[in-house]
């Protein structure tokens, strides 16, 4: 008899977090599935994993009525599938997936966090998303964080007990495909042809960045680093792969800036960042918070000397002084010292960039990731005290 596994995310968006990990269950005995509201991403999903996709609509957002109607859908849906274990992550599918794995009493109930959102909010909102993990957590017999330090401040914040979070591995949620991020003749072509695209010399330094434009990822602070750093340096440039975003928007004058100035280079949003790494000399990550922080080891992988932000989850991500160096994100004068010294110094970024490169080929495999999760399940399982026979 196979072990069913449900995988649980809010929207299909998300469903790439999980990219190759069903497929590696379904091959290790498992019996995986995927659950999500359906948009973009569904069908293809199921298509790249070649597994069972399970539809419950949710909202993002705050949404009572919405959140009751898809809490008792969601109660019948595992009735009717009778899971032995159910991974939700993602806030809304972390709150109303527990909760109902919980009332059908499955074996082993698995929260993952990706991230604490309630970290740079303030006031009711802040409560209200400290009481959703509280209550996601309370309701799994198992919690997995993405990071070291997540799991800290999960524990730090009271949201579990220390005893019942793990991370796998040195974090992420479903690592890396490692050869994808190495040079190539092909990732090499592409590469010629972008830097020709922005007119980038050989003699150009490049910033880099790729992510949401919004304030939660620094890029108020990026733009006004550069401005200053490019006062002294005529040769430096700023490449920004990503698009703004209505939810949490970076300041009017910030965005004025980035489409102004003919040294920042705004990509719009790339499916596949892989060759935009490869024109890069430096990559800032300023965020203000994350779970782990999946750029600054694709930056790594892409063998970049990373300027990350010492916050929760991106202090994971480097090696402070071997791979990277960590800054404060609200100290502007700080991460311009830091910034500039990478850019003084060629050997010092290939050092750190080589150094890089080799650590996270090292510790941060899709390979290993998913090795450790079927570990993980398989000790979860031993654990149980619940027969599947007794699922309700």
């Amino acid at each position: 008899m196979t072990t069913k596994v449900i995988h649980a995310v809010t929207i299909s968006e998300s469903l790439s977090f999980m990219d190759g990990q069903l497929r590696y269950l379904k091959g290790r005995g498992f019996e995986p599935k995927a659950l999500s509201s359906k948009g973009p991403g569904f069908e293809e999903f199921q298509s790249s994993e070649q597994v069972e996709m399970l539809e419950l609509p949710m909202d993002r957002g705050i949404s009572p009525l919405h959140d009751l109607q898809s809490l008792a859908r969601c109660i019948a849906l595992f009735r009717r599938e009778r899971p032995q274990v159910v991974n939700a992550s993602t806030p809304k599918a972390g709150l109303i997936v527990t909760v109902a794995a919980r009332i059908c009493h499955v074996p082993v109930r698995v929260y993952t966090m990706r991230g604490l959102r309630m970290e740079t909010t303030v006031g009711w909102k802040r409560n209200l998303l400290l009481n959703m993990e509280k209550i996601a957590a309370s309701s799994a017999t198992h919690c997995l964080a993405v990071s070291d330090s997540l799991k800290e401040r999960a524990i730090e914040f009271g949201i579990v007990a220390e005893e019942k979070i793990t991370v796998l591995g040195k974090g992420s949620g479903d690592g890396f495909d490692v050869a994808k991020f190495q040079s190539s003749p092909e990732i090499e072509a592409a590469a010629i042809k972008l830097r020709d695209l922005y007119k980038f010399s050989k003699d150009d330094i490049v910033l880099g960045f790729v992510g949401r434009l919004t304030k939660d990822k620094g890029v108020n602070e990026l733009v006004a680093t550069f401005k200053l750093l490019s006062q002294k340096n005529g040769k430096l440039r700023l490449l920004i792969v990503g698009d703004y975003e209505d939810d949490d928007p970076v300041e009017e004058s910030v965005k004025q800036e980035i489409e102004s100035n003919p040294k920042i280079i705004k990509t719009g949003f790339v499916a596949d960042p892989v060759a935009y790494y490869h024109l890069m000399d430096i990559f800032v990550f300023l965020t203000k918070r994350e779970g782990f922080g999946n750029v600054s080891i694709e930056a790594a992988l892409c063998g970049l000397p990373v300027v990350a932000s010492d916050v929760t989850g991106a202090r994971n991500t480097i090696i402070d002084e071997k791979t990277g160096l960590l800054v404060d994100p609200e100290n502007l004068q700080e991460i311009t010292e830091t910034i500039d010294r990478l850019i003084a110094s060629d050997s010092l970024r290939i050092r750190f960039g080589e150094a890089g490169r080799e650590w996270a080929s090292a510790n941060f495999s899709n390979e290993m990731l998913w090795k450790e999760l079927d570990s993980f399940y398989k000790t979860c399982l031993g654990e149980s005290l619940v027969p599947a026979g007794e699922l309700n």
